[in-house]
């Protein structure tokens, strides 16, 4: 497929993700609003068609670009948004987590609004990161951001006295978030050393991203240690999570926007 040919089909299903999203996200809260619980799945399928044309766009950039298309602004919030949407489903699916999914598919809508921002063409990946490794490490890292973001929203359900699932399964929404998404992020950490090993010969450097990074994955260990605690259960844990997203976002986009980095994601 030729670049300009791809730049454009990227260009559609952006915009069709993003309506589909706005358009979900907005019916699935006026159902609940007016009580019409019947006709909620047609706001589902109505995200799900957006999370397809994600998907699509996903797996044209990865074979026009030969990688894993996440080394900018577009494709990394794309990314996030892929991942959240997907939490939003499988959470609705399994638990009929309907509070949750107006606020989840909201934030994947916030994050491609933000990905407009972004430059849309392909780029190149330097042969210091054209590595399996760059797979796994971002992979993993953005599938745990996004369980850490459902895990954020359903804190504030918790914070505010509400059920994100309506059916009392809101502490184990996050359980689930928290602890699933820790571990992908700790072979994240693993795959991103041995990578900085191959590449620059350490598996530890000083710089602000990675530096950054370590501290995250220290604030999520402890999350999860205090989190069986007494004195700890309930709304402690939940501002913990809320917390927790606000450090992921500020390593994974404040970093880049504040500070000069050779990172690639940003």
């Amino acid at each position: 497929m030729e670049p300009v040919q791809l730049l454009t089909i990227s260009r559609f299903l952006h915009i069709w993700a993003t309506a589909c999203y706005a358009v979900g996200t907005v019916a699935a809260t006026l159902i609940m609003l007016m009580r019409k619980g019947r006709i909620f799945p047609v706001a589902v399928w109505v995200v799900a068609l957006g999370f397809v044309g994600q998907v699509l766009l996903l797996f044209l950039r990865w074979n026009g670009s030969g990688h894993l298309p996440v080394t900018g602004l577009f494709e990394t919030q794309h990314f996030l948004a892929l991942w959240v949407v997907a939490g939003a489903l499988y959470f609705y699916r399994r638990y009929s987590a309907r509070p949750l999914f107006p606020a989840a598919t909201g934030l994947a809508l916030s994050a491609l609004a933000f990905a407009s921002l972004g430059p849309q063409r392909l780029v190149p990946l330097t042969p210091a990161i054209d590595t399996p490794l760059f797979l796994l490490h971002v992979a993993t890292s953005f599938s745990a951001y996004g369980l850490f973001g459902v895990a954020a929203v359903a804190s504030v359900y918790q914070i505010s006295g509400f059920d994100s699932s309506g059916c009392g399964r809101g502490r184990r929404i996050i359980d689930e978030c928290l602890y699933i998404g820790y571990i992908l992020f700790s072979w994240c950490m693993i795959a991103g050393s041995l990578w900085a090993y191959l590449s620059w010969g350490s598996y530890w450097t000083w710089k602000i991203k990675g530096l950054w990074s370590y501290l995250l994955w220290f604030y999520y260990s402890g999350v999860l240690h205090v989190r069986n605690r007494a004195g700890w259960q309930g709304r402690p844990v939940s501002l913990l999570a809320v917390l927790g997203f606000v450090l992921v976002l500020f390593t994974y986009l404040g970093l880049g926007l504040l500070f000069e980095t050779s990172h690639p994601l940003l």
